[in-house]
């Protein structure tokens, strides 16, 4: 009983812990892409616009 009592008890620390953990941090590899790929898109879309 004492052992179930103690175990809830951790498991409710981790609980307020996990809580106060901010939001995970993405990944600057994806960032860099979705960034690359913006600026992909937007130079093409100016030279289509030059072209014409």
């Amino acid at each position: 009983m004492a052992k179930k009592a103690a175990s809830e008890k951790q498991e409710a620390k981790q609980d307020a812990f996990d809580a106060l953990k901010g939001p995970k941090q993405r990944s600057i590899i994806i960032d860099m892409m979705v960034f690359c790929g913006g600026i992909g898109s937007l130079v093409w879309v100016l030279r289509e616009m030059a072209a014409s």
